[in-house]
């Protein structure tokens, strides 16, 4: 596989929206051609009532013991480096615990997200069309760039995940999504990411979904270079796995054309190595139902 053979972000079966175990995933991994793969799990769990929680003791179990998982699989696969990562999503009444839950699991990388805006779920669920059923275009997408701003200056994680995915379902309710139309809090949520240290991935989850392109588009993360984010990451968002490459080579394609030249491989929460972005060819997406979407 070209550009990069890294997947830096993917769910299995310790996350409650994931889908089978880490070797499994592994397994994907290994068939196509991917050298570095990074698990990175969702923090908060899901109870039976539907809620999302971060409890932190079960969080520092359960990722404790991923950690272990990981480095069998390392152990057990010459070709193949497995990490160790999570998502954390930022709600600023679990960021205590997130940093408490860093501070006790040796995590690789750490992805920082937003899906709750104004109380409400942007990416998926019954919270969706509360959230833009009442919304024009500028209500809708604007408090979720001041979230992701917000996030950034919180500041507990390495790179942010799916900067756009308000797009996801708000292209069901406005049309094609412009970033020109946000140009200055975008960029505005770049340059405190450059100022912060914090890099960006290409999630390659919006290429099987309605916006049919990735997170972030190719604008934004043209943008993003000029700003001086200082890395790039890729990932899949994937939550089963036969759909662990899925649209990965045409997700960094879309990085390469809009000016980013390596990729960044990280270890111990810091890169250790940036790999060329040699996208010769783009494969094509694909429409593989995903489990839980990008969350």
């Amino acid at each position: 596989m070209s550009g990069g053979g890294a997947n830096y972000h993917f769910h299995d079966d310790a996350s409650s929206d994931g889908r089978a175990p880490l070797a499994e995933h592994c397994d994907a991994a290994e068939a196509a051609g991917l050298t570095t793969v990074c698990v990175t799990n969702h923090v908060e769990r899901m109870l039976p009532s539907g809620r999302w929680v971060v409890e932190l003791e079960e969080a520092v179990e359960r990722f404790s013991a991923e950690g272990g998982a990981a480095a069998r699989e390392d152990a057990a696969r010459p070709g193949l480096d497995v990490r160790l990562g999570a998502e954390f999503e930022y709600r600023p009444e679990w960021t205590d615990d997130l940093e408490r839950l860093a501070e006790r699991v040796p995590f690789d990388f750490v992805l920082g997200s937003v899906h709750v805006v104004e109380g409400l779920n942007v990416s998926g669920g019954p919270e969706v069309e509360e959230y833009f059923e009442d919304r024009n275009l500028e209500e809708a997408y604007a408090p979720y760039f001041d979230a992701l701003e917000e996030m950034v200056a919180w500041g507990g994680f390495d790179a942010v995940a799916h900067f756009d995915l308000v797009k996801r379902y708000g292209h069901e309710h406005y049309g094609a999504y412009d970033p020109g139309q946000f140009e200055g809090r975008i960029r505005s949520v770049l340059g405190a990411m450059a100022d912060a240290g914090v890099g960006i991935e290409v999630n390659a989850s919006g290429l099987a979904q309605a916006p049919a392109a990735p997170y972030p588009s190719e604008t934004v993360l043209a943008w993003a270079l000029e700003e001086g984010v200082p890395f790039l990451t890729a990932g899949t968002d994937s939550h089963r796995p036969d759909d662990l490459a899925t649209g990965l080579e045409e997700a960094v394609a879309v990085a390469r054309r809009a000016g980013w030249s390596r990729l960044a491989i990280l270890e111990d929460r810091s890169v250790v190595e940036e790999r060329p972005l040699e996208t010769d060819s783009a494969s094509p997406a694909g429409g593989a139902e995903e489990v839980g979407g990008a969350r």
